[in-house]
């Protein structure tokens, strides 16, 4: 079972933000769970908890709104990060996954009554808890009621293909590789099994990108680590409704993409999207 939460919050850096705000999204999470920290990192693995970066709130009560944070940019010949101020404004942090991890977190974050100061690299952080929101039953009841779907890369995502060994970025992401990860939480699963890789290419292959959605993504350099390769941007899908059979499962897919997050470094903030048929 899984769960979808909204934290609004206040954010405020005492300095200009240069790093991946999903960075500042964890060390929270991390800071009032400690023990959330053993799902970080293991490979083979999954895991089943997703952790935004900031956004500004956006309409609606289940709308995340629009990323906040650093990008990198190429200026004369050399990458150089855009930092952005965080000067005390309400941010949405969107966390899901596991129910019981995320009743976790609630917890704590509903525990937290005053202003809570970390130091991140050089920076000082504030964090001031707003309000929560469980956004569950809204993201679940979505359907698929056409033959094309709009999957919105609303933060930095890092598509996931087991199959392949290049480490470089897919600029025009298949459904397999978007979903996967969400395709395997929908079959309650956190390892990878080459069984589990056929059925995900036979279910998730019914899904086609659209030539044009060439034109609606973007790559982008985030500051993670380094430097991370990512995409922001929409995607639409056309879906193959003869095989009738695998529309619930495609749905199920979705509906938890959008509650736990899709590609690689959930955990990390990448991999935020919500969707609609178009």
């Amino acid at each position: 079972m899984y769960r979808a939460l909204r934290v609004y919050l206040t954010v405020e850096a005492s300095e200009p933000v240069t790093v991946f705000t999903g960075q500042l999204s964890k060390t929270l999470v991390y800071a009032l769970v400690k023990n959330l920290r053993i799902f970080r990192g293991v490979r083979g693995m999954v895991s089943p908890l997703h952790i935004s970066p900031l956004f500004k709130p956006g309409k609606g009560d289940f709308e995340v709104g629009e990323v906040v944070t650093p990008l990198v940019a190429r200026k004369e010949g050399k990458r150089e990060v855009q930092p952005v101020r965080l000067s005390g404004e309400e941010y949405i942090l969107h966390l899901g996954g596991d129910a019981a991890l995320v009743g976790v977190a609630e917890k704590a974050l509903a525990d937290l009554r005053n202003p809570l100061t970390v130091k991140i690299g050089d920076n000082l952080v504030t964090y001031k808890l707003e309000r929560l929101s469980d956004v569950t039953s809204s993201l679940s009841e979505k359907d698929v009621t056409s033959d094309r779907v709009t999957v919105y890369l609303k933060g930095p995502v890092k598509p996931f293909n087991v199959l392949s060994p290049s480490r470089l970025p897919k600029f025009s992401p298949s459904a397999y590789e978007l979903l996967f990860v969400a395709y395997m939480l929908e079959k309650s699963t956190y390892t990878v099994s080459t069984e589990l890789v056929l059925q995900a290419m036979r279910t998730l292959g019914l899904l086609v990108e659209t030539w044009y959605s060439l034109t609606t993504l973007r790559p982008v350099l985030v500051p993670f680590r380094g430097i991370e390769p990512a995409l922001l941007g929409k995607v639409t899908y056309i879906l193959d409704t003869g095989e009738t059979k695998y529309i619930d499962e495609i749905k199920r897919t979705l509906q938890i993409a959008e509650i736990a997050g899709v590609g690689e470094s959930r955990q990390n903030g990448f991999g935020t999207i919500t969707w609609a048929p178009k």
